[in-house]
């Protein structure tokens, strides 16, 4: 009973943790900025956009201070590929021919925007997302979500926490967009991530989700 009062605990610590994670990834760059950069010489010297890649690179240091406390269970390594590749390929594409073909069909608030929302924000979120808090989760909750269903319990709980992580996009962008980009972010962060379960790796992950926001970027 005290073995399985502490597992349970431990769960909880582990959903809390990144609840606090998820938020901490959007106040830590921007305490940074302001409080520690001078983040109004910045914006002014440089302009907004390359302000905002700034605030993106430093959302990434926390989760890759994370993850390199647990470079393997956190997905940086190259993981298992032998027999995969085939079943990585088949995940991996549809997502990007997918938003290729609904992008122009949306009110495309990505469309032209800076650089750093493909190339930097992606990799900064999958580090912690696909990388840090999917291993924990992984560890706190071993196994499938049904036994015949070859889906991990930490495929669910990433997606739902990194859809989750997109709710402030309601204060610069469109309701019925965001309410649609938080459907399709755990969508497709659930397909995506067997490729994650599969080989251990997020390279697949976050190459998927660069080519994505790519296409969204450009407008295709």
């Amino acid at each position: 009973m005290q073995m399985q009062r502490a597992t349970e605990l431990s769960r909880r610590e582990v959903l809390l943790l990144a609840l606090a994670l998820t938020a901490a990834h959007h106040a830590i760059p921007s305490w940074l900025l302001w409080w520690v950069l001078p983040g109004r010489a910045i914006y002014d010297r440089f302009g907004p956009d390359a302000f905002s890649n700034i605030h993106d690179a430093l959302s990434g240091l926390m989760p890759l201070l994370l993850c390199l406390g647990a470079a393997s269970r956190s997905g940086l390594t190259l993981g298992k590929w032998k027999g995969q590749v085939w079943r990585v390929i088949a995940v991996c594409v549809p997502p990007i021919v997918l938003t290729a073909i609904v992008c122009p069909f949306t009110s495309r608030p990505f469309t032209g925007d800076r650089v750093g929302s493909w190339l930097i924000s992606p990799l900064a979120q999958d580090l912690l997302f696909m990388g840090y808090l999917f291993g924990l989760a992984n560890a706190a909750f071993p196994g499938r979500c049904v036994r015949r269903i070859p889906l991990d319990k930490a495929v669910l709980i990433t997606a739902a926490f990194f859809s989750v992580w997109h709710i402030p996009n309601f204060l610069g962008i469109g309701a019925a967009f965001v309410c649609f980009q938080l459907t399709y972010t755990f969508i497709f962060c659930v397909w995506i991530l067997l490729a994650r379960q599969w080989t251990g790796s997020i390279i697949p992950v976050t190459l998927t989700h660069m080519a994505a926001n790519y296409i969204s970027w450009k407008g295709w």
